[in-house]
């Protein structure tokens, strides 16, 4: 059986990039706002998600033409969704925040 270094390593690569991320989502750059930096942060992961989903998928497919035998891909898309769900409560936090920041008066006049 011969073995798929170039995979192995580029998944080795992945794994110890989202390990990176662990360790830097704790530590937004300063000056950088937080609403941002989570939108464009959770964008990007749910992009991977939906990557790893796809090369499960191939990965365990019994032949060319079966399309994702365990459902795997099916939950990754459904993990991404969830993901974009937080990212967009995330942004409209974020719209709200700024609203009342430049705008307290029409804050206080709607309430």
């Amino acid at each position: 059986m011969h073995k798929d270094e170039a995979a192995e390593r580029l998944a080795r690569q992945v794994t110890d990039a989202l390990s990176a991320m662990v360790d830097h989502g704790t530590s937004r750059p300063a000056g950088v706002d937080r609403f941002d930096w989570s939108s464009d942060t959770l964008d990007e992961l749910a992009r991977a998600v939906v990557a790893i989903g796809e090369i499960v998928e191939r990965s365990t497919a019994r032949s060319l033409t079966e399309e994702d035998p365990d459902g795997i891909a099916a939950r990754a898309r459904e993990l991404a969704t969830a993901i974009v769900c937080c990212r967009n409560s995330l942004l409209v936090e974020s719209a709200a925040t700024r609203l009342r920041r430049t705008r307290p008066d029409v804050i206080r006049s709607v309430s």
